[in-house]
């Protein structure tokens, strides 16, 4: 069977739907990915199948359509631009690629990552079954919460309702057609917090693709005795004013051995000498790191409190815009995090919070809960039938 997975062209974007994909290799399918052009060289080097569609929204086209700037804060100015980024732009110029892509490529399901809309849409012109894959915090939760963009369908329905009708499809005014099918989460049902899920959702087990394993550096054996703490604020947000900085001086002033990875766009050097206890580099690899820590500083991007939850580490989370805080307030909410607030992001407030993951087991006691909730759920072997069913039966799962 052929499998073809679109995704905005981000890192954070791509990493939900890497599992997803190795597994359909696995069992021996075609799999490609489909997304925009610059954006190639990340899809290829893990081995996939790649198709050119769409905008690259983060960096080089960005003039073809209005400059990407500060992401505003959470609240309606966050879901109103949200909801024009993913549901109306980007998705205007993926589905004329991606049209032309389906129509010759002929694959038997399109799987979309959860903020990605053409794959659905191009889907239902076609009379291709299609699948969803939540993407970020709100991808399991079905919200009225106006401030919530992907939890609450209504706030893409006029601009996914204007894409129907210059497809000729008809009008979709509950917004049933992106979860007609399958949504797939790889998060417990306790994430939600009794909110309702999507239709057709299925909670996963979250793995963590084999494709992005790597060894840690020989350094991290020779970290002086005593707590290491891991912070990084992904591949977007590292260049957010001051906060990398505040996280660097709170480890200089805490008693833990600290690795800070600032991205690939930031120099180490430019944070001054440190000492011994105080590693500052570009990339780690976090799953491996993860398992060898105590405390995960993170900016509670999606992937990133996924893997921590999957390695049982409890968290300081310096939520920034986006779903992070919703992550963070549901990983506070389920005893697994303490947040830092948008007005205290201080090294105090940083190394306060860190002392007191440190000191007070129940952080860790609660992450590893929901750890046990998650390696319960159903794994590789039964999404794989679930997506071949689909593919081939062009039917969702029964209600």
């Amino acid at each position: 069977m052929r499998f073809l997975l679109t995704v905005q062209p981000s890192t954070g974007h791509l990493n939900p739907l890497l599992a997803v994909a190795e597994t359909l290799r696995d069992g021996e399918h075609e799999v490609a990915f489909c997304s925009a052009a610059p954006f190639r060289p990340e899809g290829e080097r893990y081995g996939f199948d790649y198709h050119d569609a769409g905008i690259d929204w983060l960096t080089s086209d960005q003039s073809t359509w209005t400059p990407f700037g500060a992401l505003p804060p959470p609240g309606p100015e966050f879901a109103g631009f949200a909801a024009r980024m993913f549901a109306d732009i980007t998705t205007a110029r993926m589905v004329p690629d991606l049209l032309a892509i389906a129509k010759d490529w002929k694959p038997d399901l399109i799987i979309r990552e959860g903020m990605e809309y053409g794959g659905c849409l191009v889907a239902e012109k076609l009379g291709i079954p299609h699948a969803s894959v939540a993407g970020n915090g709100l991808g399991a939760v079905d919200s009225t919460q106006v401030h919530y963009f992907t939890g609450n369908r209504l706030l893409v329905a006029e601009a996914l309702d204007r894409h129907r009708a210059e497809l000729g499809l008809p009008p979709d005014p509950n917004v049933e057609m992106p979860f007609r099918f399958l949504h797939l989460a790889f998060v417990p049902p306790s994430w939600s917090a009794g909110a309702p899920a999507p239709a057709n959702t299925t909670y996963l087990c979250h793995v963590n693709p084999s494709c992005r394993a790597a060894e840690l550096p020989g350094w991290v054996d020779d970290l002086p005795a005593g707590p290491t703490v891991f912070a990084s604020l992904g591949t977007v947000f590292n260049k957010t004013p001051g906060v990398l900085e505040a996280i660097v001086e709170a480890a200089h002033a805490g008693d833990w051995n600290a690795i800070v990875a600032v991205g690939p766009d930031r120099d180490p050097r430019s944070f001054g000498p440190q000492p011994d206890r105080v590693r500052i580099v570009e990339h780690v690899p976090q799953i491996a790191l993860l398992e060898r820590c105590e405390v995960f500083v993170t900016h509670a991007g999606f992937n990133s409190v996924k893997e921590a939850l999957a390695a049982g580490v409890p968290m300081v989370a310096i939520p920034i815009t986006a779903d992070q805080p919703y992550c963070a307030e549901r990983c506070a909410a389920l005893g697994a995090a303490t947040v830092i607030g948008p007005d205290h992001k201080t090294a105090g407030a940083i190394g306060d919070a860190v002392s007191e993951v440190l000191a007070d087991s129940s952080y860790r006691e609660s992450a590893r809960g929901i750890q046990r909730e998650m390696l319960a759920l159903p794994g590789r072997d039964h999404m794989l039938g679930m997506l071949e069913e689909l593919a081939a039966t062009r039917e969702g799962p029964a209600s």
